[in-house]
Protein backbone atom coordinates (compact mmCIF):
# COMPACT_ATOMS: atom_id res chain seq x y z
CA UNK A 1 0.00 0.00 0.00
CA UNK A 2 1.50 3.15 -0.82
CA UNK A 3 2.29 6.27 1.89
CA UNK A 4 2.82 9.73 1.95
CA UNK A 5 5.16 12.36 3.21
CA UNK A 6 4.43 14.63 5.43
CA UNK A 7 5.69 16.43 8.54
CA UNK A 8 8.09 13.19 8.51
CA UNK A 9 5.16 10.61 7.97
CA UNK A 10 6.83 9.00 4.86
CA UNK A 11 4.96 5.47 5.23
CA UNK A 12 1.20 4.30 6.22
CA UNK A 13 2.50 2.21 8.65
CA UNK A 14 4.54 5.27 10.54
CA UNK A 15 0.87 6.44 11.36
CA UNK A 16 0.12 3.82 13.63
CA UNK A 17 3.28 4.66 15.18
CA UNK A 18 2.30 8.07 16.47
CA UNK A 19 1.27 8.84 19.94
CA UNK A 20 -2.59 10.62 20.27
CA UNK A 21 -1.93 13.88 20.27
CA UNK A 22 0.52 13.64 16.55
CA UNK A 23 -2.55 12.16 14.98
CA UNK A 24 -5.07 14.95 15.89
CA UNK A 25 -1.82 17.44 14.80
CA UNK A 26 -1.18 15.42 12.09
CA UNK A 27 -5.07 14.87 10.71
CA UNK A 28 -4.85 18.91 11.39
CA UNK A 29 -2.32 19.94 8.97
CA UNK A 30 -3.11 17.19 6.18
CA UNK A 31 -6.81 18.43 6.13
CA UNK A 32 -5.22 22.08 5.77
CA UNK A 33 -2.70 21.39 3.19
CA UNK A 34 -5.61 19.46 1.12
CA UNK A 35 -7.52 22.47 1.05
CA UNK A 36 -4.12 24.46 0.05
CA UNK A 37 -3.93 21.81 -3.04
CA UNK A 38 -7.48 22.51 -4.05
CA UNK A 39 -6.78 26.40 -4.46
CA UNK A 40 -4.20 25.81 -6.36
CA UNK A 41 -5.64 23.14 -8.33
CA UNK A 42 -8.58 25.40 -8.62
CA UNK A 43 -6.67 28.47 -9.94
CA UNK A 44 -4.47 26.22 -12.42
CA UNK A 45 -7.76 25.30 -13.99
CA UNK A 46 -9.23 28.79 -14.44
CA UNK A 47 -5.79 29.74 -15.67
CA UNK A 48 -5.47 27.35 -18.43
CA UNK A 49 -9.31 28.27 -19.20
CA UNK A 50 -8.78 31.66 -19.43
CA UNK A 51 -5.04 31.35 -21.76
CA UNK A 52 -8.06 29.08 -24.31
CA UNK A 53 -5.31 25.94 -24.02
CA UNK A 54 -8.24 23.64 -25.19
CA UNK A 55 -7.39 23.17 -29.02
CA UNK A 56 -3.33 22.46 -27.81
CA UNK A 57 -4.43 20.06 -25.15
CA UNK A 58 -6.84 17.81 -28.49
CA UNK A 59 -10.39 18.93 -26.93
CA UNK A 60 -12.78 21.56 -27.60
CA UNK A 61 -13.67 22.77 -23.94
CA UNK A 62 -11.33 22.54 -21.00
CA UNK A 63 -14.14 21.77 -18.88
CA UNK A 64 -14.11 18.35 -21.65
CA UNK A 65 -10.45 17.70 -21.29
CA UNK A 66 -10.24 18.00 -17.59
CA UNK A 67 -13.36 16.05 -17.30
CA UNK A 68 -11.40 13.05 -19.10
CA UNK A 69 -8.47 13.78 -17.46
CA UNK A 70 -9.17 13.28 -14.19
CA UNK A 71 -12.52 10.91 -15.07
CA UNK A 72 -14.97 13.40 -13.57
CA UNK A 73 -18.58 14.15 -15.43
CA UNK A 74 -18.63 17.53 -17.53
CA UNK A 75 -20.56 19.25 -14.86
CA UNK A 76 -18.18 18.84 -12.37
CA UNK A 77 -15.28 19.70 -14.38
CA UNK A 78 -17.34 22.60 -15.39
CA UNK A 79 -18.42 24.41 -11.59
CA UNK A 80 -14.59 23.81 -10.50
CA UNK A 81 -14.01 26.01 -13.45
CA UNK A 82 -16.50 28.41 -12.61
CA UNK A 83 -15.32 28.58 -8.84
CA UNK A 84 -11.59 28.87 -10.09
CA UNK A 85 -12.41 32.28 -12.35
CA UNK A 86 -14.85 33.46 -9.43
CA UNK A 87 -11.69 32.49 -6.96
CA UNK A 88 -9.56 34.30 -9.08
CA UNK A 89 -12.09 37.50 -8.88
CA UNK A 90 -11.95 37.17 -4.85
CA UNK A 91 -8.40 36.96 -4.01
CA UNK A 92 -9.40 37.16 -0.09
CA UNK A 93 -11.35 33.97 -0.41
CA UNK A 94 -9.03 32.62 -2.21
CA UNK A 95 -6.40 33.01 0.47
CA UNK A 96 -8.77 31.38 3.02
CA UNK A 97 -8.64 28.64 1.11
CA UNK A 98 -5.33 28.54 0.73
CA UNK A 99 -4.44 29.35 4.03
CA UNK A 100 -6.43 26.67 4.92
CA UNK A 101 -9.06 28.49 6.93
CA UNK A 102 -12.14 26.88 4.70
CA UNK A 103 -12.15 24.37 2.32
CA UNK A 104 -13.65 23.72 -0.96
CA UNK A 105 -16.98 23.06 -0.36
CA UNK A 106 -17.15 26.55 2.09
CA UNK A 107 -16.16 28.35 -1.51
CA UNK A 108 -18.21 27.22 -3.24
CA UNK A 109 -20.86 27.89 -0.91
CA UNK A 110 -19.92 31.68 -0.88
CA UNK A 111 -19.73 31.84 -4.96
CA UNK A 112 -23.10 30.37 -5.15
CA UNK A 113 -24.02 32.71 -2.32
CA UNK A 114 -22.52 35.81 -3.53
CA UNK A 115 -24.53 35.09 -6.87
CA UNK A 116 -27.81 34.35 -5.35
CA UNK A 117 -27.54 38.02 -3.12
CA UNK A 118 -26.11 39.90 -6.68
CA UNK A 119 -29.37 38.16 -8.35
CA UNK A 120 -32.08 39.32 -5.58
CA UNK A 121 -30.64 42.93 -5.82
CA UNK A 122 -28.67 43.32 -9.24
CA UNK A 123 -28.21 47.32 -8.55
CA UNK A 124 -26.46 46.72 -5.21
CA UNK A 125 -22.64 48.55 -5.68
CA UNK A 126 -18.84 47.16 -5.17
CA UNK A 127 -18.93 48.32 -1.66
CA UNK A 128 -21.73 46.49 -0.97
CA UNK A 129 -20.29 43.14 -2.86
CA UNK A 130 -17.03 43.91 -1.21
CA UNK A 131 -18.97 43.38 2.21
CA UNK A 132 -21.01 40.39 0.83
CA UNK A 133 -18.34 38.54 0.19
CA UNK A 134 -16.96 38.98 3.78
CA UNK A 135 -19.56 38.48 5.83
CA UNK A 136 -20.18 34.84 3.82
CA UNK A 137 -16.10 34.02 4.14
CA UNK A 138 -16.58 35.44 8.23
CA UNK A 139 -19.73 33.11 8.39
CA UNK A 140 -17.29 29.80 6.52
CA UNK A 141 -14.90 30.58 9.09
CA UNK A 142 -17.08 29.44 11.79
CA UNK A 143 -19.93 27.77 10.59
CA UNK A 144 -19.99 24.90 7.23
CA UNK A 145 -20.87 25.38 3.78
CA UNK A 146 -24.56 24.59 4.34
CA UNK A 147 -24.26 27.43 7.39
CA UNK A 148 -23.05 29.85 4.41
CA UNK A 149 -25.85 28.94 2.04
CA UNK A 150 -28.19 29.78 4.69
CA UNK A 151 -26.45 33.23 5.66
CA UNK A 152 -26.33 34.05 1.81
CA UNK A 153 -29.70 33.40 1.50
CA UNK A 154 -30.79 36.01 4.67
CA UNK A 155 -28.41 38.69 3.05
CA UNK A 156 -30.31 38.12 -0.42
CA UNK A 157 -33.68 38.65 1.49
CA UNK A 158 -32.52 41.82 2.88
CA UNK A 159 -31.24 43.02 -0.43
CA UNK A 160 -34.01 42.48 -1.93
CA UNK A 161 -36.28 44.29 0.74
CA UNK A 162 -33.73 46.86 0.51
CA UNK A 163 -33.95 47.37 -3.62
CA UNK A 164 -37.28 47.47 -3.26
CA UNK A 165 -37.93 50.07 -0.90
CA UNK A 166 -35.48 51.94 -2.77
CA UNK A 167 -37.28 51.47 -5.86
CA UNK A 168 -40.80 52.51 -3.92
CA UNK A 169 -38.93 55.56 -2.55
CA UNK A 170 -37.68 56.65 -5.91
CA UNK A 171 -41.47 56.18 -7.53
CA UNK A 172 -42.65 58.19 -4.79
CA UNK A 173 -40.38 61.02 -5.69
CA UNK A 174 -40.82 60.88 -8.99
CA UNK A 175 -44.74 60.98 -8.65
CA UNK A 176 -43.86 63.87 -6.06
CA UNK A 177 -42.32 66.14 -9.03
CA UNK A 178 -44.76 65.02 -11.66
CA UNK A 179 -47.46 66.34 -8.99
CA UNK A 180 -45.41 69.68 -9.15
CA UNK A 181 -44.95 70.14 -12.30
CA UNK A 182 -48.44 70.01 -13.11
CA UNK A 183 -49.51 72.23 -10.03
CA UNK A 184 -46.73 75.15 -11.49
CA UNK A 185 -47.59 74.36 -14.69
CA UNK A 186 -51.93 75.11 -14.17
CA UNK A 187 -50.59 78.47 -11.90
CA UNK A 188 -48.36 79.58 -14.90
CA UNK A 189 -50.86 79.62 -17.48
CA UNK A 190 -53.57 80.97 -14.92
CA UNK A 191 -50.89 84.07 -14.50
CA UNK A 192 -50.29 84.03 -18.03
CA UNK A 193 -53.80 84.39 -19.01
CA UNK A 194 -54.11 87.34 -16.26
CA UNK A 195 -51.25 88.95 -17.70
CA UNK A 196 -52.57 89.15 -20.98
CA UNK A 197 -55.81 90.88 -19.97
CA UNK A 198 -54.16 93.28 -18.17
CA UNK A 199 -51.46 94.50 -20.27
CA UNK A 200 -52.84 94.06 -23.86
CA UNK A 201 -50.74 93.14 -26.52
CA UNK A 202 -46.66 94.44 -26.49
CA UNK A 203 -43.82 93.60 -26.41
CA UNK A 204 -43.20 93.44 -22.82
CA UNK A 205 -46.01 91.14 -22.36
CA UNK A 206 -44.75 88.80 -24.97
CA UNK A 207 -41.45 89.11 -23.50
CA UNK A 208 -42.60 87.83 -19.92
CA UNK A 209 -45.14 85.19 -21.56
CA UNK A 210 -41.86 84.36 -23.41
CA UNK A 211 -40.05 83.71 -19.91
CA UNK A 212 -43.10 82.46 -18.06
CA UNK A 213 -43.31 79.65 -20.57
CA UNK A 214 -39.11 78.91 -20.99
CA UNK A 215 -39.21 78.72 -17.60
CA UNK A 216 -42.39 76.28 -17.38
CA UNK A 217 -40.25 74.00 -20.50
CA UNK A 218 -37.45 74.29 -18.19
CA UNK A 219 -39.42 72.82 -15.23
CA UNK A 220 -40.91 69.83 -17.46
CA UNK A 221 -37.72 68.54 -18.47
CA UNK A 222 -35.74 69.08 -15.47
CA UNK A 223 -38.68 66.68 -13.81
CA UNK A 224 -39.43 64.75 -17.02
CA UNK A 225 -37.17 61.44 -15.51
CA UNK A 226 -37.78 57.91 -16.54
CA UNK A 227 -39.79 55.64 -14.25
CA UNK A 228 -37.45 53.45 -11.98
CA UNK A 229 -38.18 50.29 -14.03
CA UNK A 230 -40.02 46.99 -12.44
CA UNK A 231 -39.70 46.99 -8.76
CA UNK A 232 -36.70 44.21 -7.75
CA UNK A 233 -38.67 40.63 -7.32
CA UNK A 234 -38.46 39.09 -4.12
CA UNK A 235 -35.81 36.13 -4.05
CA UNK A 236 -38.72 33.91 -2.71
CA UNK A 237 -40.83 35.06 -6.16
CA UNK A 238 -37.55 35.25 -8.33
CA UNK A 239 -37.55 32.70 -11.30
CA UNK A 240 -34.01 33.61 -12.00
CA UNK A 241 -32.88 31.57 -8.65
CA UNK A 242 -34.75 28.58 -9.78
CA UNK A 243 -32.58 25.06 -10.17
CA UNK A 244 -33.49 21.49 -10.77
CA UNK A 245 -30.70 19.12 -10.63
CA UNK A 246 -30.95 15.41 -11.64
CA UNK A 247 -27.76 13.26 -10.80
CA UNK A 248 -26.65 9.53 -11.82
CA UNK A 249 -26.35 7.46 -8.34
CA UNK A 250 -24.08 4.74 -8.11
CA UNK A 251 -26.70 1.87 -8.24
CA UNK A 252 -28.71 3.19 -11.43
CA UNK A 253 -31.36 5.34 -9.75
CA UNK A 254 -30.94 9.31 -10.08
CA UNK A 255 -31.33 11.78 -7.34
CA UNK A 256 -32.98 14.59 -7.24
CA UNK A 257 -32.41 18.54 -6.02
CA UNK A 258 -33.37 22.07 -6.75
CA UNK A 259 -34.48 25.37 -5.36
CA UNK A 260 -37.52 27.10 -6.67
CA UNK A 261 -39.57 30.33 -6.65
CA UNK A 262 -42.73 30.11 -4.52
CA UNK A 263 -44.91 30.12 -7.89
CA UNK A 264 -43.79 27.29 -9.49
CA UNK A 265 -43.96 25.28 -6.07
CA UNK A 266 -47.39 26.29 -5.96
CA UNK A 267 -47.89 24.68 -9.50
CA UNK A 268 -45.85 21.46 -8.29
CA UNK A 269 -48.14 21.61 -5.06
CA UNK A 270 -51.45 21.91 -6.95
CA UNK A 271 -50.33 19.39 -9.38
CA UNK A 272 -49.29 16.96 -6.78
CA UNK A 273 -51.89 17.23 -4.16
CA UNK A 274 -54.88 15.73 -5.57
CA UNK A 275 -52.19 12.29 -6.36
CA UNK A 276 -50.77 12.14 -3.16
CA UNK A 277 -53.82 11.23 -1.00
CA UNK A 278 -53.39 8.09 0.57
CA UNK A 279 -55.37 5.04 -1.54
CA UNK A 280 -56.60 2.29 0.90
CA UNK A 281 -56.85 -1.06 0.13
CA UNK A 282 -59.53 -2.84 -1.23
CA UNK A 283 -60.25 -4.19 2.25
CA UNK A 284 -60.32 -0.51 3.75
CA UNK A 285 -56.80 -1.06 4.72
CA UNK A 286 -54.51 2.01 5.63
CA UNK A 287 -51.98 3.23 2.93
CA UNK A 288 -49.01 1.74 3.14
CA UNK A 289 -46.98 4.09 1.50
CA UNK A 290 -44.80 7.15 2.99
CA UNK A 291 -45.79 10.82 1.88
CA UNK A 292 -42.62 10.63 0.09
CA UNK A 293 -43.50 7.56 -1.45
CA UNK A 294 -46.91 9.18 -2.93
CA UNK A 295 -45.24 12.31 -3.84
CA UNK A 296 -42.52 9.87 -6.03
CA UNK A 297 -45.67 8.28 -7.73
CA UNK A 298 -47.83 11.51 -8.18
CA UNK A 299 -44.71 12.61 -10.28
CA UNK A 300 -45.03 9.44 -12.32
CA UNK A 301 -48.34 10.31 -12.98
CA UNK A 302 -48.04 14.03 -14.10
CA UNK A 303 -45.09 12.78 -16.64
CA UNK A 304 -47.38 9.96 -18.08
CA UNK A 305 -50.27 12.54 -18.65
CA UNK A 306 -47.80 15.02 -20.11
CA UNK A 307 -45.79 12.10 -22.50
CA UNK A 308 -49.24 10.98 -23.33
CA UNK A 309 -50.09 14.10 -24.84
CA UNK A 310 -53.04 14.71 -22.64
CA UNK A 311 -53.79 18.50 -23.37
CA UNK A 312 -53.93 17.57 -27.07
CA UNK A 313 -57.52 16.65 -26.76
CA UNK A 314 -57.26 13.45 -27.79
CA UNK A 315 -57.65 9.53 -25.90
CA UNK A 316 -54.21 9.35 -24.94
CA UNK A 317 -52.59 11.33 -27.04
CA UNK A 318 -48.64 10.65 -28.38
CA UNK A 319 -46.62 7.96 -26.06
CA UNK A 320 -42.98 8.11 -24.99
CA UNK A 321 -40.40 7.62 -27.23
CA UNK A 322 -37.59 4.60 -26.64
CA UNK A 323 -35.32 3.77 -28.91
CA UNK A 324 -34.40 -0.42 -28.79
CA UNK A 325 -30.71 -0.59 -30.40
CA UNK A 326 -30.87 -3.98 -31.46
CA UNK A 327 -27.10 -5.75 -32.57
CA UNK A 328 -27.97 -7.43 -36.11
CA UNK A 329 -25.93 -10.85 -35.02
CA UNK A 330 -28.42 -11.26 -32.05
CA UNK A 331 -31.11 -10.66 -34.74
CA UNK A 332 -30.38 -13.45 -36.88
CA UNK A 333 -29.18 -15.22 -34.07
CA UNK A 334 -32.58 -15.22 -32.51
CA UNK A 335 -34.78 -15.37 -36.10
CA UNK A 336 -37.12 -18.08 -36.78
CA UNK A 337 -36.87 -19.37 -32.97
CA UNK A 338 -40.05 -19.54 -30.85
CA UNK A 339 -39.13 -17.24 -28.07
CA UNK A 340 -42.44 -16.79 -25.25
CA UNK A 341 -40.49 -13.51 -23.92
CA UNK A 342 -39.96 -14.50 -20.65
CA UNK A 343 -36.37 -14.95 -19.41
CA UNK A 344 -37.25 -18.01 -17.32
CA UNK A 345 -38.40 -19.42 -21.02
CA UNK A 346 -35.80 -18.17 -22.87
CA UNK A 347 -33.41 -20.23 -20.27
CA UNK A 348 -35.01 -23.45 -20.44
CA UNK A 349 -35.35 -23.07 -23.98
CA UNK A 350 -31.60 -22.98 -24.41
CA UNK A 351 -30.94 -25.27 -21.53
CA UNK A 352 -32.85 -28.37 -23.57
CA UNK A 353 -30.92 -27.16 -26.92
CA UNK A 354 -27.48 -29.06 -26.49
CA UNK A 355 -25.92 -28.36 -29.88
CA UNK A 356 -24.37 -25.32 -29.76
CA UNK A 357 -26.04 -24.25 -26.60
CA UNK A 358 -23.15 -22.79 -24.77
CA UNK A 359 -22.23 -20.70 -27.77
CA UNK A 360 -25.70 -19.06 -27.69
CA UNK A 361 -25.77 -18.90 -24.24
CA UNK A 362 -22.74 -16.58 -24.56
CA UNK A 363 -23.93 -14.56 -27.40
CA UNK A 364 -27.00 -13.30 -24.73
CA UNK A 365 -26.01 -9.74 -23.73
CA UNK A 366 -27.06 -8.95 -20.21
CA UNK A 367 -27.43 -5.40 -18.57
CA UNK A 368 -24.72 -3.48 -19.23
CA UNK A 369 -23.18 -5.30 -21.49
CA UNK A 370 -22.17 -3.26 -24.64
CA UNK A 371 -24.53 -4.85 -26.92
CA UNK A 372 -27.61 -5.01 -24.02
CA UNK A 373 -30.07 -4.43 -26.85
CA UNK A 374 -32.77 -2.52 -24.25
CA UNK A 375 -31.82 1.36 -23.99
CA UNK A 376 -33.26 4.46 -22.84
CA UNK A 377 -32.25 7.51 -24.90
CA UNK A 378 -30.96 9.36 -21.46
CA UNK A 379 -30.59 6.95 -19.23
CA UNK A 380 -29.06 4.05 -20.57
CA UNK A 381 -29.91 0.19 -19.94
CA UNK A 382 -32.85 -1.16 -18.93
CA UNK A 383 -34.42 -4.79 -18.29
CA UNK A 384 -35.97 -6.84 -20.31
CA UNK A 385 -39.00 -6.06 -18.27
CA UNK A 386 -39.33 -2.66 -18.72
CA UNK A 387 -38.29 -2.94 -22.29
CA UNK A 388 -41.86 -5.04 -22.91
CA UNK A 389 -43.60 -2.73 -20.90
CA UNK A 390 -42.70 0.10 -22.61
CA UNK A 391 -43.51 -1.39 -26.35
CA UNK A 392 -47.01 -1.95 -25.16
CA UNK A 393 -47.42 1.55 -25.44
CA UNK A 394 -44.48 3.95 -26.04
CA UNK A 395 -43.18 5.42 -29.68
CA UNK A 396 -40.58 2.76 -30.15
CA UNK A 397 -38.18 2.85 -32.95
CA UNK A 398 -35.77 -0.12 -33.69
CA UNK A 399 -32.39 0.59 -34.56
CA UNK A 400 -30.55 -1.98 -36.23
CA UNK A 401 -26.75 -1.89 -35.64
CA UNK A 402 -23.90 -3.87 -36.57
CA UNK A 403 -21.20 -4.98 -34.60
CA UNK A 404 -19.60 -2.05 -34.56
CA UNK A 405 -22.78 -0.50 -33.44
CA UNK A 406 -23.45 1.24 -36.50
CA UNK A 407 -26.96 1.46 -37.56
CA UNK A 408 -27.94 -0.44 -40.30
CA UNK A 409 -31.42 0.37 -40.79
CA UNK A 410 -34.06 2.21 -38.74
CA UNK A 411 -38.02 1.68 -39.17
CA UNK A 412 -41.08 2.57 -36.86
CA UNK A 413 -43.55 -0.44 -35.67
CA UNK A 414 -46.82 -0.60 -36.58
CA UNK A 415 -47.96 -1.97 -33.24
CA UNK A 416 -49.26 1.30 -31.76
CA UNK A 417 -52.83 2.38 -31.42
CA UNK A 418 -54.29 4.62 -33.61
CA UNK A 419 -55.94 7.73 -32.03
CA UNK A 420 -59.45 6.27 -33.57
CA UNK A 421 -58.38 2.69 -31.58
CA UNK A 422 -58.06 4.60 -28.69
CA UNK A 423 -61.17 6.52 -29.09
CA UNK A 424 -62.66 2.79 -29.27
CA UNK A 425 -61.06 1.57 -26.03
CA UNK A 426 -62.46 4.46 -23.88
CA UNK A 427 -66.06 3.71 -25.16
CA UNK A 428 -65.41 0.45 -24.66
CA UNK A 429 -63.34 -0.05 -21.28
CA UNK A 430 -64.15 3.47 -20.00
CA UNK A 431 -61.50 3.21 -17.45
CA UNK A 432 -58.62 1.29 -15.92
CA UNK A 433 -60.30 -2.39 -16.57
CA UNK A 434 -58.83 -3.65 -13.26
CA UNK A 435 -58.83 -0.81 -10.74
CA UNK A 436 -60.70 1.79 -12.55
CA UNK A 437 -58.64 4.81 -12.89
CA UNK A 438 -59.58 7.49 -15.78
CA UNK A 439 -59.15 6.54 -19.40
CA UNK A 440 -56.85 9.53 -19.63
CA UNK A 441 -54.33 8.00 -17.23
CA UNK A 442 -54.18 4.55 -18.73
CA UNK A 443 -52.29 2.71 -21.52
CA UNK A 444 -53.29 0.39 -24.53
CA UNK A 445 -51.80 -3.03 -23.57
CA UNK A 446 -52.00 -6.11 -26.08
CA UNK A 447 -53.76 -8.70 -24.27
CA UNK A 448 -51.25 -11.05 -26.25
CA UNK A 449 -48.08 -9.55 -25.84
CA UNK A 450 -47.26 -7.84 -29.08
CA UNK A 451 -43.64 -9.48 -29.08
CA UNK A 452 -45.53 -12.41 -28.78
CA UNK A 453 -47.33 -12.02 -31.86
CA UNK A 454 -50.15 -9.90 -30.46
CA UNK A 455 -51.64 -7.71 -33.36
CA UNK A 456 -52.60 -4.23 -32.24
CA UNK A 457 -56.29 -4.86 -32.83
CA UNK A 458 -59.37 -3.58 -30.43
CA UNK A 459 -59.84 -7.25 -29.82
CA UNK A 460 -56.72 -7.32 -28.38
CA UNK A 461 -56.35 -4.09 -26.13
CA UNK A 462 -57.33 -3.36 -22.91
CA UNK A 463 -56.41 -0.14 -20.95
CA UNK A 464 -54.81 -0.13 -18.00
CA UNK A 465 -52.98 2.29 -15.95
CA UNK A 466 -49.31 2.55 -14.77
CA UNK A 467 -49.42 0.50 -11.84
CA UNK A 468 -51.86 -2.04 -13.25
CA UNK A 469 -49.88 -2.63 -16.45
CA UNK A 470 -46.68 -3.05 -14.60
CA UNK A 471 -48.79 -5.86 -12.57
CA UNK A 472 -49.38 -7.60 -15.47
CA UNK A 473 -46.15 -7.69 -17.34
CA UNK A 474 -44.92 -8.97 -13.65
CA UNK A 475 -46.94 -12.12 -14.14
CA UNK A 476 -48.69 -11.42 -11.08
CA UNK A 477 -51.98 -10.81 -12.98
CA UNK A 478 -53.55 -11.81 -16.50
CA UNK A 479 -55.99 -10.27 -18.82
CA UNK A 480 -57.71 -12.23 -21.72
CA UNK A 481 -60.46 -11.33 -24.03
CA UNK A 482 -63.70 -12.72 -22.98
CA UNK A 483 -66.05 -13.92 -26.21
CA UNK A 484 -68.46 -11.15 -25.43
CA UNK A 485 -65.44 -8.93 -26.42
CA UNK A 486 -64.09 -7.85 -23.38
CA UNK A 487 -61.43 -8.30 -21.15
CA UNK A 488 -61.27 -10.14 -17.97
CA UNK A 489 -58.64 -9.64 -15.26
CA UNK A 490 -57.13 -13.15 -14.06
CA UNK A 491 -55.88 -12.76 -10.54
CA UNK A 492 -52.87 -14.46 -8.78
CA UNK A 493 -53.57 -17.71 -7.01
CA UNK A 494 -52.80 -15.82 -3.96
CA UNK A 495 -55.50 -13.43 -4.36
CA UNK A 496 -58.23 -15.89 -5.73
CA UNK A 497 -56.89 -19.79 -5.93
CA UNK A 498 -59.10 -20.82 -8.64
CA UNK A 499 -58.00 -17.74 -10.66
CA UNK A 500 -61.81 -16.86 -11.68
CA UNK A 501 -61.49 -14.25 -14.35
CA UNK A 502 -63.03 -10.66 -13.04
CA UNK A 503 -64.97 -8.82 -15.38
CA UNK A 504 -63.23 -5.18 -16.50
CA UNK A 505 -63.81 -2.65 -13.46
CA UNK A 506 -66.51 -0.50 -15.54
CA UNK A 507 -68.97 -3.70 -16.60
CA UNK A 508 -68.38 -4.99 -12.38
CA UNK A 509 -69.65 -1.47 -11.04
CA UNK A 510 -72.74 -1.59 -13.72
CA UNK A 511 -73.47 -5.41 -12.53
CA UNK A 512 -73.19 -4.01 -9.36
CA UNK A 513 -75.74 -1.03 -9.89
Amino acid sequence: MGGYSFRGVTALGDVFELADQELVSELAAVTSRENALAAARLTLLAEIDRRGLAMKLGHSTVTRWYAKSVRITDGSAARQTALGHWLTDWPTVLGALTGGEIHAAHASAIADGYTTVVMADPTVDERHRDAVVAELLDTARRSTAGGVTTRAQALAHSAADDARARHEKAEKERREREREQARRAADNAGTGDAGADGAGAGAGGADGGGERGGGGDSGSATGDQAPPGQPPVPVSENPDLNRFDLHPLANGRYQLGGNIDRLLAEKLLTALSPLTAPRPGPGGERDVRSPSKRRADALHVILDRHLRGGATGSAGGSRASVHLVVPLRDLLAHSGEKRSGSPAADSAELANDDEGHDARKQSIPKPGDVDWPFNFDWTGPMSRFLAELLTCDADLTPVIVDHHGVPLALGRTTRLASDDQRIALTIRDTCCVMCGRPAQWCQAHHVKFWEHGGTTDLSNLALVCGECHRLVHRGDWQLIMGEDGHPYAIPPDTVDPRRHPIPSYHRRKQRAA
